[in-house]
């Protein structure tokens, strides 16, 4: 046995460090499951872990091998989950009727009662997403305290007979939904980073939901649901957006009006917003597509590399050489 003797001030940092590393050396490491699971209808990876009581981390990477219906219930609870590859899927809610899912916006629903769900495969339909279920309990340790708009709408989720919602896509949902899904740790370390990444995803979900409420308070449910879809149509086509007054008569508002509501939702402006779009698509250019600065900036509308790196800079705080240069290290 490993022994250290502590000096009279306590430990020091580094003493915690070393002594933590006596410690690992002494533990007996057990490889968790996969997760992979093998059936006559899909296969590929599963997750499901409580967390804390009445919550629990999701998360799946399947391909479907049959055309069959899939069927299941669920127990009264609130589930979200952002589709990252495929879709749109629908699935049918029995007794409420479909409910569609659409490629990285969080997929909302809840239910008081024992629900069934009834999913139509799709051959060889590869399907990735990640999400959390809470059960009513995770509230009720909470009484009538909850304060926070966003926490206490996701409570009347489960308070209702069924409820569905769709909410508009957010950056950094879909981060910490790739990172429940695809994340490099193992043993206590892995359970401690899906337990902090699970409860960051619902406190982000609150915080979107809170966010559509103030917005609705501010300039209506037609007004903002009208946004929404004008986002939901740029962001369907970033290569070539269509023009603004295209825009507004495809969503049914005038210029003024969608101009302003656009801003007051999103916090810029209709040219402002796909810039910021074409950016985040120029990083996974870069980091996934290792093309050149030059190459990626005439993609994303740019017409000189220097006017690219320069907005590029602006919005992620180093140039954009500095993104290839971290995937290839």
């Amino acid at each position: 046995m490993l022994t250290r003797v502590v000096s009279a001030e306590g430990f020091k940092p580094s003493e915690l460090i070393r002594l933590a590393a006596d410690q690992a050396l002494g533990v007996t490491l057990v490889t968790p499951p996969s997760g992979h699971v093998d059936t006559p209808l899909f296969a590929g990876r599963l997750l499901s872990q409580e967390i804390q009581p009445g919550l629990r981390a999701a998360a799946d990477d399947i391909t479907y091998l049959t055309s069959d219906s899939i069927q299941s219930e669920a127990e009264p609870a609130v589930m979200c989950g952002v589709l990252l590859d495929g879709g749109p899927e629908t699935m049918q809610v029995v007794g409420y009727g479909p409910i569609t899912r659409y490629a990285e916006r969080p997929a909302l629903f809840g239910f008081r009662e024992r629900t069934r769900f009834e999913l139509s495969g799709m051959m060889s339909h590869r399907s990735r997403s990640a999400g959390f279920v809470i059960k009513p309990e995770f509230f009720d340790r909470f009484g009538d305290t909850i304060k926070s708009d966003g926490l206490a709408a996701l409570r009347e989720f489960v308070r209702t007979d069924f409820r569905f919602e769709s909410l508009p896509r957010s950056p950094k949902v879909v981060d910490i939904a790739r990172r429940s899904l695809d994340h490099p740790y193992g043993d206590q370390l892995g359970e401690l980073f899906l337990e902090s990444n699970t409860l960051s995803f619902v406190i982000e979900i609150a915080q979107l939901l809170a966010h559509e409420r103030r917005m609705i308070a501010a300039i209506g449910k037609r007004h903002y649901d009208r946004v929404v879809e004008a986002r939901d149509i740029l962001d369907a086509n970033l290569v070539a957006p269509p023009k603004i007054l295209e825009l507004t008569k495809r969503v049914g508002v005038n210029l003024t009006t969608l101009q302003a509501n656009f801003k007051t939702v999103f916090g810029t402006t209709i040219f402002g917003y796909v810039r910021m779009q074409r950016l985040q698509m120029a990083r996974v250019l870069l980091r996934e597509y290792h093309l050149t600065v030059a190459e990626t900036g005439y993609r994303v509308g740019f017409v000189s590399p220097s006017a690219f790196t320069a907005a590029y800079r602006r919005y992620f705080g180093h140039p954009p050489g500095q993104d290839i240069s971290r995937e290839r290290e």
